[in-house]
């Protein structure tokens, strides 16, 4: 499913100024990349220029010394009355080796200027590369910093494909942007003003005639420009929607097996692509057919002055002189180049303001969840928490919560029941301030949970979830993923507390062995006490558990649940429960329906009542599992 399109947009001048702020950093470096880029675009044009000093210098008075009896037109002004032979040959070697001097001289100055051309060359293009492999790095962590922070409402509407998207296509055609800044933009720009310049400086008439045969291009560029940057933000989100099959598909890749549907997820993957396939090919024609027209109006352009240029020396017009002309029509095949990149830069750029648009549309979003975050600090739990009339809805929508009133007292343990979508996962969620109530509020000690940090908030809560995730990394890692600081032995005696330590011993590398992705290489159970290790290893004040032993074979279960209780102990504890019989001792058992608390008491007290808890007690278990149902409504 695509990806709806963004009311987001930004300009190509707002876009380039955000990319710009990645460059300030790296000032230093940049003035150099330009000081070498004005001494490349001199060079270039130095090299053109030199046709007119060798031509009337050299050349066309060696071709009139050697084609003209005598001297020939150069020194006649000079000649007073009859000449001898040898005087006029004298003369004529006089010439010759003031003509070699000025040959020799024009040649070493061009090779200084074109020595300076690969010189200039490597600086700027090294230069030019570090700075835009930094601002791309800078970028990227900093989209990635972003998307740490958002909320976890973001996340859990987001993709994850859009979001790998981002990070990595989006960045990559911003990073296009930054080349061509720091790239072909500047100097071909330095490269088109310098040579402008000269042209000026050699015939103003014939660059004034240039200039008046640019607005058609100008406009057709800007209004090519503008379909290349469209079709580009269409061709990022169908990026999107192929990252997030690839990720669905590969993920998924046990049950694609087990339901032999390999060719159906092909299908799938190969119809995404070909639409990929179809949105990039508009971008490249429009492209290509900018460059084209580009291409024909400087082709144009110039047959059109060698003509102009002929003309004008024919007719002895415009103060045109053969080494003008030359000279003149060098410095436009150079600038041919300049125009052609500049054309091709403006789409790219176009075609970058995609990618732009959709990072900064990130970049700009709100990091943290409504409502201000405290500065106070949350030393430790004294008395208890207690909701006050909370309700919560995602994003404006029917409530998922209303009014809830309850009080959780310091080391109690509170088990949320209810059906499925009932609400018990988002009323954990608010604690740790995942989410903030849409209305009410909760309490630690009598003080608003929102008046303290964040960190200092979290610093108290370890969470336990229904899926047990681990990172890709040793096992010693993932435990220590609790408390960074923690030292090889509190993480052993974190993992002896869970009842792991004696399977992790067991491993190909004791605890430095790698668990694969989301733990692929351990049983569920054994990924789950290595979470709860986690979660003992950081010593919580409140303990946030989402049914942790709920997908768990018989076995495992009773090894998690010793592990639970070593992690409960003495601590303030929340359990969403989804097995009813792991929530028997609970001091408090919370029934909600339709997103409100129905039921409070413990489980003997509520098997006294009529009620859901009774209903979903005896759908779970059979009677004698919780002995005799008295008040059933058969009695």
């Amino acid at each position: 499913m695509s990806e709806p399109e963004s009311e987001y947009t930004i300009g190509i001048v707002y876009g380039l100024k955000r990319s710009l702020r990645y460059g300030l950093p790296y000032w230093r470096i940049i003035l150099l990349t330009i000081l070498c880029m004005i001494i490349y675009s001199v060079s270039l044009t130095g090299r053109a220029y030199m046709i007119k000093p060798f031509l009337e210098e050299v050349i066309i008075p060696a071709t009139e010394m050697r084609d003209m009896p005598g001297l020939g037109s150069l020194d006649l002004s000079q000649i007073k009355g009859e000449v001898s032979d040898e005087q006029l040959a004298a003369e004529r070697e006089k010439l010759a080796a003031l003509l070699e001097e000025k040959l020799v001289l024009l040649i070493g100055i061009a090779l200084a200027v074109v020595g300076m051309i690969p010189l200039m060359a490597f600086v700027k293009g090294y230069g030019s590369s570090y700075v835009v492999a930094r601002m791309v790095r800078d970028l990227q962590c900093d989209l990635c910093d972003k998307f740490l922070q958002l909320p976890l409402a973001y996340h859990t509407r987001a993709r994850k494909g859009e979001i790998f998207a981002r990070l990595n296509s989006d960045v990559g055609r911003s990073a296009e942007s930054f080349r061509l800044l720091f790239g072909e933009l500047i100097q071909e720009s330095l490269t088109l003003l310098v040579g402008v310049g000269a042209m000026i400086y050699l015939s103003w008439q014939l660059t004034a005639l240039i200039f008046g045969l640019l607005p058609p291009l100008v406009l057709l560029i800007v209004r090519f420009g503008k379909k290349v940057r469209k079709r580009s933000m269409k061709r990022q989100m169908k990026i999107g929607d192929q990252m997030g099959s690839m990720l669905q598909m590969f993920s998924g890749i046990k049950i694609v097996k087990a339901f032999r549907m390999e060719e159906t997820e092909s299908r799938r993957f190969r119809a995404v692509n070909d639409e990929l396939f179809r949105r990039e090919m508009k971008v490249v024609k429009t492209d290509e057919t900018s460059k084209s027209i580009t291409e024909l109006f400087n082709n144009f352009t110039y047959i059109m002055f060698i003509g102009v240029g002929i003309y004008a020396i024919m007719k002895e017009m415009l103060g045109l002189t053969l080494p003008v002309l030359v000279a003149f029509l060098a410095l436009a095949t150079t600038l041919y180049r300049p125009i052609k990149n500049l054309s091709r830069s403006y789409n790219k750029i176009s075609d970058s303001m995609a990618g732009i648009q959709r990072v900064t549309e990130i970049l700009d979003l709100e990091a943290e969840t409504p409502g201000q975050e405290g500065s106070e600090i949350l030393t430790d739990i004294q008395k208890e928490i207690r909701l006050e009339n909370v309700s919560f809805s995602y994003g404006g929508e029917q409530k998922v919560l209303k009014d809830i009133n309850l009080r959780i007292g310091k080391g109690q343990t509170v088990a949320l029941v209810g059906k499925t979508g009932v609400g018990k996962t988002t009323l954990s969620d608010l604690i740790p301030r995942f989410y903030d109530p849409t209305e009410g509020r909760i309490l630690i000690d009598g003080a608003d949970i929102r008046t303290f940090s964040r960190d200092s908030l979290l610093r108290h809560i370890a969470v336990v979830t229904q899926d047990p995730f681990l990172f890709d990394t040793s096992v010693e890692e993932n435990i220590r993923y609790g408390r960074l600081d923690a030292t090889d032995e509190e993480i052993i005696e974190a993992a002896r507390a869970a009842f792991i330590h004696d399977r992790v011993l067991d491993l190909p590398e004791g605890y430095k062995t790698r668990v694969g992705d989301r733990g692929a290489r351990l049983s569920g159970g054994e990924r789950q006490r290595i979470t709860i290790a986690r979660a003992i290893l950081r010593n919580p004040s409140i303990l946030i558990l989402d049914e942790a032993t709920s997908s768990l074979d018989a076995e495992s279960e009773q090894w998690v649940k010793k592990a639970i209780d070593n992690l409960m102990e003495g601590r303030t504890t929340v359990a969403v429960a989804h097995r009813l019989s792991t929530i028997r001792n609970a001091d408090k058992i919370v029934v909600l329906e339709d997103g409100r608390i129905s039921m409070i008491g413990k489980h003997d007290e509520l098997m006294q009542q009529e009620g859901l808890y009774r209903e979903l007690c005896a759908l779970q278990f059979q009677q004698d599992d919780f002995g005799p149902l008295t008040n059933s409504r058969s009695a």
